[in-house]
């Protein structure tokens, strides 16, 4: 069909459903973490309207969850990342399209938000919500429920016959005008019964959203396009109240703070801690934080993360080498991580540290960091804990970063459309043209096998000490893998094969 014979109708008068879709957000298997960008949205309409929220990965039949609302429909919304998300969220338009080719699509999430245009012009959108949706996407269901396309609704951009139309950009919010949000609208149970039967969770675990944005500059992140480097974080009142009814609620272990700097002000980190001691709460949490920032937070306050229950932080460090984190504007350095490596291990806090390999440079000449200058560093990080895990990560360029244009101004082929962007998939790793085949062999084995195994952990030191004959395998793995990590010799790989065949029916999880 071509995009002039669309048959949309914005006139949605007597509908009463707003069906929100969260496709699976990237390829291959991994851990459930809540669609909560559609029920955050969903929030201000509860009450007015018939909510129908389906996630891919844990709504039983969504295909027919999503269809056979369709015929009360205002309209049905799609959130979407970058790459593999995109793919689903197609797949599911074009299903929608077929069943009934009037009811308006609309789009949200980084994606969309970054391409709203471009978007519009594929025939599985109509209409984009940018940037917060908390306020945009009510109002835009408002107006086609009164019978009219978004127009005049800032932060939208819509599809008509005679072109796309883009409306005035909203202001940032602040992120304490939002609702809760209603996880009730969440199969919240299933997923986390989904991710103890699929990824050998013994505990219950969900995610929760306090602040959005980041102060930071880094050249390869766009929440800094989406939100100007503004941050702004929950009170923390709000925070220990909505923490603690969910932990209630959901008879939680664990919360996994999804923010991309939770840490961002120390007081409010501080009010936080103390409100969950006070609460009794008695769960572990995880959340992110800046290599530069985190090292420098007083005794007191790293002794209350520790005590409120922090088990992990994760950290962005991304790069030890100079030229490389200058490149990428980290705002730190090398000794910051080790730095905050230290404080981990001197207040008893689990650390997670990722790194990128891959940065764009110039044809023809050679990266300024290798994977195996980034693994040598890794083993300084490993010497000072071996419970802080590390993970290497292929760059893949976002649309709206700075980043994104030096690999393009390098060779790098931009998609061009909705549809070309499914395929710009970070998860299958064949976006990079700065890393080879074989390097990306290596990042798999060093991120699943050799470094968990050679610099085991309090988990896995408990399984070596285990004085049953299942520590004779981890035994065995544990000196190859050293073996092969101190010399960096990795060819002829065969006890990581054995791993790979063996390790569902053998080996706990172990990452």
């Amino acid at each position: 069909m071509n995009i002039v014979d669309r048959q949309i109708n914005y006139d949605r008068r007597g509908k009463k459903k707003v069906v929100l879709f969260f496709p699976t957000p990237a390829y291959g298997h991994y851990r459930i973490e809540l669609g909560l960008a559609i029920a955050v949205v969903a929030a201000p309409l509860e009450g007015k309207f018939d909510l129908r929220l389906v996630d891919e990965r844990v709504t039983p039949n969504y295909e027919q969850a999503v269809l056979n609302n369709l015929d009360d429909a205002v309209c049905v919304g799609i959130s979407s990342i970058t790459g593999y998300q995109i793919k689903r969220g197609i797949a599911m338009a074009r299903l929608v399209r077929a069943m009934d080719p009037e009811v308006p699509i609309v789009w949200g999430g980084y994606h969309p938000s970054l391409f709203p245009e471009q978007c519009c012009q594929s025939q599985a959108c109509d209409v984009v919500c940018v940037g917060q949706g908390d306020v945009t996407f009510p109002e835009i269901v408002e107006s086609l429920a009164a019978g009219k396309p978004p127009e005049g609704v800032a932060g939208s951009v819509y599809w008509t016959g005679s072109g796309v139309v883009s409306n005035p950009p909203r202001p940032l919010a602040n992120i304490n005008d939002v609702l809760p949000a209603p996880y009730h609208l969440l199969d919240v149970n299933r997923a986390i019964a989904l991710n103890q039967s699929q990824n050998h969770e013994r505990i219950h675990t969900i995610e929760f959203h306090s602040s959005q944005g980041c102060p930071g500059k880094c050249g390869y992140c766009a929440d800094a396009q989406l939100y100007q480097r503004h941050w702004t974080g929950l009170d923390a009142e709000r925070v220990v109240k909505e923490v603690s009814q969910i932990v209630k609620t959901y008879n939680l272990d664990q919360v996994n703070f999804s923010d991309a700097n939770f840490f961002a002000n120390q007081k409010r980190v501080q009010a936080i801690c103390e409100g969950f001691i006070r609460e009794g709460l008695g769960i572990r949490w995880v959340a992110s934080a800046r290599p530069d920032t985190f090292h420098r937070f007083k005794p007191e306050v790293l002794e209350l993360i520790r005590k409120s229950g922090c088990k992990r932080i994760i950290v962005g460090a991304e790069s030890a080498a100079g030229p490389v984190l200058e490149l990428i504007n980290k705002g730190a350095t090398a000794e910051d991580h080790l730095k905050t490596a230290r404080v981990c291990r001197d207040y008893g806090i689990g650390g997670t540290f990722t790194f990128i390999t891959g940065f764009p440079h110039p044809p023809g000449t050679p990266p300024q960091e290798t994977t195996e200058d980034l693994l040598n560093f890794i083993e300084k990080i490993k010497q000072i804990s071996p419970d802080i895990r590390t993970k290497i990560f292929v760059f893949t360029p976002y649309p709206g970063t700075p980043l994104y244009d030096l690999a393009i101004k390098y060779g790098m082929p931009e998609p061009g459309s909705l549809e070309e962007w499914a395929d710009y998939n970070p998860a299958t790793l064949k976006e990079s043209v700065w890393v080879g085949p074989e390097e990306r062999r290596l990042i798999e084995k060093v991120n699943g096998f050799y470094y968990p195994f050679a610099y085991p952990d309090s988990n896995m030191q408990m399984k070596l000490g285990d004085g049953g004959l299942k520590k004779i395998p981890y035994h065995v793995l544990h000196s190859l893998a050293l073996a092969r990590t101190r010399h960096h010799f990795y060819n002829l790989p065969f006890e990581w094969m054995l791993f790979k065949t063996f390790k569902k029916q053998t080996f706990e999880p172990i990452a």
